[in-house]
């Protein structure tokens, strides 16, 4: 329940941030992209389309470009929600996170999500 939340308020941020940031504007511009946040079992999870400088969201969690796959759902919401810096690196050395499709793409996804939650600035 938790995690769901937070996915959704994730999906609400990144909109949010879509219409009113200028530099999330032109970052979400360059490609067109889109990345799963999801357990592996593929109960709960939330798909983030960036498509010509556009955001939306829903719950389709089979067609990405990159997504993060959780091993539950507690784990994924204490590490997003309480893992610091090193939470998600924490996660995948404990084999609690692993990424599927193209790893390539996490810099940039890590960006866009502390931008728009106003973690970091561009």
């Amino acid at each position: 329940m938790l995690f769901s939340m937070l996915l959704s308020m994730i999906a609400f941020s990144m909109g949010r941030a879509a219409k009113n940031n200028k530099a999330i504007k032109e970052m979400m511009a360059i490609r067109n992209l889109v990345f799963v946040i999801m357990t592996e079992d593929g109960k709960i999870g939330r798909r983030l389309i960036f498509k010509n400088g556009k955001f939306s969201s829903d719950k389709v969690l089979t067609d990405y470009n990159m997504a993060l796959v959780w091993k539950d759902p507690s784990t994924a919401f204490k590490t997003m929600a309480f893992g610091g810096e090193t939470g998600l690196q924490d996660a995948m050395n404990n084999w609690n996170l692993r990424l599927a499709g193209d790893p390539g793409f996490l810099n940039l996804f890590a960006v866009l999500l502390l931008v728009s939650l106003g973690k970091m600035k561009r």
